[in-house]
């Protein structure tokens, strides 16, 4: 099958960008089962924000990541917030995939990232005989309901990438035919989790930016509620613009001296963590899928994720793992103590993660988003 799948997010093959590795992880798994795929990411910025090293690199490329060809071109906006491509813009983006697509007819298009594109996608329509589906995230749905809608009237099927914005989807168009487009956890983490953990006290994990809406300082303050009770350690992966405030909040609550932070590393690094940990916690608001809750619960952590969130329903509170209502110490400090005092449902609930994630790896979401889409 050819694949074709554009994105306004997608990894570097040359240097960190810090953009969603999940979509990737898809594309990645459509090569290993044999399919012909061709990811195009259109790199769409306020021209100011292009940093020395990328101002350095052509505006058009081409490169392979993981055996999956990518293209790659740069996009500006005339302001920071402007979320439509100028017209301009968007007719270089739909000659520049027309012709790194010639000669391959797809199956099925992909719009990753739907909303700020579909000037683009509109353009490309009547070259492509085959469904266009767009794939809405969070960003994609919190502006104009009308342009939702009208998105869901020109496609045949939509994905979400969590339950909240499928409700949304629903709400906007009842009769629209949409699906859960999820994350995957790794195929394998044998590597990284045996089955057995032996921490000498507690052990949280945590493993994101450091950004306000990840609420880190929430749970340093859950862990600082608990700190005369019980024994644990909290390591931090991850770097942000709330390094040095959480840092500060540490150092108030009195618990810096079990706080670890370890900076940006790579993902088999934090899998190796995670495998580890005895519990993984992130009570981030808003939140679309959030792919460390799945990697996290295929590393046998108890997890703690956030109420009403992406993860909420594949994440069922009390069976899997915990969810608490963002923002609220009492109600994370509740959870992170449930270890010590039903230790025996915490394991419980740490066996059935393990469980639904492995129900949830990347080869087999891959293979559930090619079937919803084509339904």
């Amino acid at each position: 099958m050819n694949i074709l799948f554009i994105t306004r997010l997608y990894p570097s093959d040359c240097y960190d960008n810090g953009q969603t590795g999940m979509g990737h992880y898809l594309c990645r798994e459509f090569v290993k089962a044999g399919h012909d795929v061709r990811v195009i990411h259109e790199d769409m910025r306020y021209c100011k924000r292009w940093s020395a090293f990328e101002r350095t690199l052509p505006d058009i490329r081409q490169f392979k990541l993981d055996a999956v060809p990518v293209s790659f071109i740069k996009l500006n906006r005339p302001l920071p917030k402007y979320r439509w491509l100028p017209g301009g813009e968007a007719k270089k983006a739909a000659e520049f995939i027309l012709e790194e697509t010639k000669g391959f007819a797809p199956d099925v298009v992909f719009a990753f990232f739907c909303y700020d594109q579909w000037k683009v996608i509109e353009r490309l329509r009547p070259r492509f005989a085959c469904p266009i589906v767009p794939i809405f995230h969070n960003c994609d749905v919190k502006f104009s309901d009308k342009q939702v809608g009208k998105i869901l009237d020109a496609s045949p099927v939509a994905g979400g990438v969590s339950r909240r914005i499928l409700d949304k989807l629903r709400r906007i168009r009842p009769d629209a035919r949409t699906f859960m487009c999820y994350g995957g956890a790794p195929n394998d983490v044998s590597g990284y989790y045996a089955g057995e953990k032996h921490n000498d006290v507690f052990s949280v994990v945590y493993a994101g930016m450091l950004i306000p809406l990840k609420n880190v300082d929430i749970t340093l303050q859950s862990l600082a509620a608990l700190k005369d009770t019980c024994e644990f350690r909290f390591d931090i992966y991850g770097e942000g613009e709330e390094e040095q405030n959480l840092k500060h909040l540490a150092r108030i609550l009195g618990i810096v001296e079990r706080v670890v932070f370890h900076g940006k590393v790579p993902r088999d690094e934090v899998l190796a963590a995670m495998g580890k940990a005895d519990c993984f916690a992130m009570v981030s608001s808003p939140e679309t899928f959030g792919l460390t809750y799945l990697e996290a619960m295929a590393c046998g952590c108890y997890t703690i994720g956030s109420k009403g969130e992406g993860i909420d329903g594949v994440l069922v509170d009390g069976e899997n793992g915990k969810l608490v209502t963002p923002g609220s110490v009492e109600e994370l400090a509740a959870a992170l103590e449930l270890y010590f005092k039903a230790p025996d449902k915490v394991r419980d609930m740490q066996k059935r993660a393990v469980e639904t994630a492995g129900s949830l790896t990347e080869e087999k979401v891959a293979g559930m988003m090619l079937k919803d889409a084509l339904q």
